[in-house]
């Protein structure tokens, strides 16, 4: 089953808002890029075009000339982008996400991946998010791999595995 990786939003304004655990969430994320930049396997970083003052994406990750880039407005990233369709056109089936917010752009991609029939596996030690007034990140984290972790609807599903785990 051809596979991609998506980056969701790992960009310099929303690292320093200071995201549960930021350092590792970079280490395990450019960990990720060099396993499917092995494995041959393409590689989409998705950037939300809102994000001010600097958008960019962070310089600890390594783009390299050949990865796809797309540029969102909405939490999830195939609404309004040209995801699906760059996807399907390398013939793309699983797609492994990794990146910012757990509660909203890495939830909502996940879903949105699986209700157009992707087998989607969500990296669960690499994705993060900021505490909330009445929750810590780590427990946002914690209720989304949970309930994200085995999920199927529309043809399509949604697995949680450690970076470990994913082979690509």
């Amino acid at each position: 089953m051809k596979t991609a990786l998506g980056v969701i939003d790992v960009q310099n304004s929303l690292l320093d808002e200071g995201p549960w655990e930021a350092e590792s969430l970079l280490e395990r994320v450019e960990g990720l890029i060099q396993k499917a930049r092995a494995a041959g396997v393409p590689i989409v970083f998705v950037t939300d075009r809102s994000v001010e003052p600097d958008g960019a994406i962070h310089p600890r990750l390594s783009v390299a000339e050949g990865d796809m880039r797309v540029e969102k407005s909405a939490f999830n990233s195939f609404e309004g982008t040209p995801l699906d369709e760059l996807l399907r056109a390398q013939g793309v089936e699983r797609f492994v996400v990794a990146g910012l917010q757990t509660d909203y752009c890495i939830n909502a991609t996940c879903r949105g991946g699986a209700a157009l029939g992707y087998e989607v596996v969500l990296a669960s030690d690499a994705h993060s998010t900021n505490d909330e007034l009445d929750k810590p990140a780590v427990e946002i984290i914690a209720e989304h791999n949970a309930a994200l972790g085995d999920l199927r609807c529309d043809g399509g599903s949604i697995r949680v595995e450690t970076c470990e785990m994913i082979v690509f």
